[in-house]
Order: structure tokens, then C-alpha cells, then sequence
């Protein structure tokens, strides 16, 4: 299993691999969470959203893993209200994790309000898509614990200042 965990963490974070050859049985797919919301609410877009959380938490449990749920939000208010918001919504994802089973020791939330736009927030589409909720799988509680860290720290000078 550690050498499971440590391949998969080296393609989640896009590492070289090790010059360890390992065989495809070895190997895993990381479970995506990509939740969106309805615009200024923590209301999910539709009711895919809640299987998707629950075959995220169901992959957490069968490999024993962690992630930080990370809130994101579009452009279309201040960017104190958008963290918040983000916050709130990186914070519902989590507490469902957690009723699914996930320990709460494995899951961490973080909002990034509009600090980490991923699509075009001129468009509908765009803002629309960046009004989610993702996640990032660690191999450890250490490694968690350092993302989560440094996460804060890079967002600490732009998570209110408008986009």
C-alpha cells in the first residue's frame, strides 16, 4: 500500500516518478470532486453533486487517504464576501465527507474565494465553472498539514483584493 500511496501522490502533485518500476495493478486512479454551486449560495448546481461527494468519500475510505476541500467562488462580489462564501461551501463539502464516513482527521476545507480563478469570469460559463468546490488527496496527515499551510500562506495577501 505505501508504495501504492507514493505513486499516486507523485501523479497527483505531476512529480517524476521514482526509478521504481511498478506493475499497473500497482497503481490507482485519483478520484476527482468537482461540486458546483448556484450563484451566491451554498445550494448545489444539481443533484449529481451529492453522488459525486459520496464516491469521493467512498474512495478516501477505501485507500485510507486525506484531502483539503478547497471553496472557490466567481468574481461577482467583493472578495471579503467571496472568501466567506468560499468558506462556507469548502465547509458543507467537508461536513458531508465527514457524515459519509470520512474521518475528520482525513479532511481539511479551505477557501480561496476569487483568489484562484480557474476559467474566464467575463463569461457565464466560466464564472459559472468557478463557482466550485475541489479537492486535493494526500498520502498523510503530514502532507496534508503542509499543503493546507502553505495554501494559507499563499492566499493570505490576495484573498480580498478584487480579481
Amino acid at each position: 500500500m505505501e508504495k501504492l500511496k507514493t505513486l499516486m501522490v507523485s501523479s497527483v502533485l505531476g512529480l517524476g516518478l521514482m526509478s521504481t518500476a511498478y506493475a499497473a495493478d500497482d497503481c490507482i486512479m485519483v478520484a476527482d470532486l468537482n461540486v458546483e454551486f448556484k450563484n451566491d449560495s451554498t445550494v448545489y448546481m444539481n443533484g449529481g453533486e451529492r453522488k459525486e461527494i459520496a464516491e469521493f468519500a467512498d474512495f478516501l475510505k477505501k485507500y485510507d487517504l486525506y484531502a483539503i476541500v478547497e471553496g472557490h467562488t466567481s468574481k461577482f462580489a467583493t472578495a471579503p464576501y467571496n472568501y466567506d462564501l468560499s468558506s462556507k461551501r469548502a465547509a458543507k463539502v467537508r461536513s458531508e465527507l465527514i457524515k459519509l464516513g470520512v474521518k475528520s482527521s482525513q479532511v481539511g476545507a479551505l477557501g480561496f474565494g476569487e483568489s484562484s480563478p480557474l476559467y474566464d469570469n467575463n463569461t457565464d460559463i466560466g464564472a459559472q465553472q468557478n463557482r466550485r468546490v475541489i479537492a486535493e488527496v494526500f498520502n498523510s496527515k503530514a502532507e496534508l498539514s503542509d499543503y493546507l499551510a502553505s495554501e494559507k500562506q499563499r492566499i493570505a495577501k490576495i484573498k480580498f483584493q478584487e480579481q
